[in-house]
């Protein structure tokens, strides 16, 4: 029986091995929900809750995406509220201009936002980076200075993990509690670490796609 069993993983590392970066492209794709479905998402509104390691208090986080590159985060904590925006090479923090790493890592969580139909967009671009432990992973450059590699289990074709690495830094974040909304799937869990350290851990209660913008609140009379 042992032996059985290990011949099966053998199996499926082979397998998974033999699959063409086409290929899985295709089945992430697929398992997603389709190309041509998240063609047509031009906005992502998640809301959840924010667990950080280095603070006491939980946070209420509205994460907003409106495009490639364009990421509003607002975090509501017990004693104050932060509000990153990022928009292509622009990045604030509370109203002030965001330089260096801190911006690197927005425009890498906006770019996060863009899984896995980044995938299909960066074809040309993707480097594969061979199977290890049944685990494909795939490496998506951004920018000249910033990559994304994906983890892919090709057992379920979801995205495990994404590594974002920017001038030495290297951010990753683990996903699970898959879910569809609308026939496309999301992660409804992520684990975040900054170079090899746990950051926070979020959950979320709803995700929305298309959804109309909130309305500004009325004018004073």
């Amino acid at each position: 029986m042992r032996n059985l069993t290990i011949l099966a993983a053998l199996l499926v590392a082979a397998s998974a091995s033999a699959q063409s970066l086409d290929d899985v492209v295709s089945n992430v794709m697929k398992e997603y929900g389709g190309k041509a479905a998240w063609s047509k998402v031009t906005s992502l509104r998640e809301t959840g809750t924010v667990v950080p390691v280095m603070r006491k208090g939980d946070g209420k986080l509205t994460r907003t995406w409106t495009g490639p590159g364009k990421l509003n985060v607002e975090i509501i904590y017990p004693t104050e509220t932060e509000v990153r925006i990022v928009d292509g090479d622009h990045g604030t923090r509370n109203g002030k201009d965001v330089t260096g790493p801190s911006l690197d890592a927005m425009k890498l969580q906006a770019a996060r936002l863009e899984l896995p139909m980044l995938l299909a967009t960066k074809r040309a671009a993707l480097k594969d980076l061979g199977t290890k432990d049944g685990i494909r992973a795939i490496e998506i450059p951004l920018s000249e200075t910033l990559t994304l590699t994906l983890n892919v289990d090709p057992k379920t074709w979801h995205i495990l993990r994404s590594t974002g690495k920017a001038s030495g830094l290297e951010f990753v974040v683990d996903y699970s509690d898959f879910r569809r909304v609308g026939g496309l799937l999301f992660p409804f869990a992520e684990a975040g670490m900054a170079m090899g350290m746990p950051t926070a851990n979020t959950k979320f209660d709803a995700i929305a796609v298309n959804a109309p913008a909130t309305p500004p609140p009325p004018a004073a009379k």
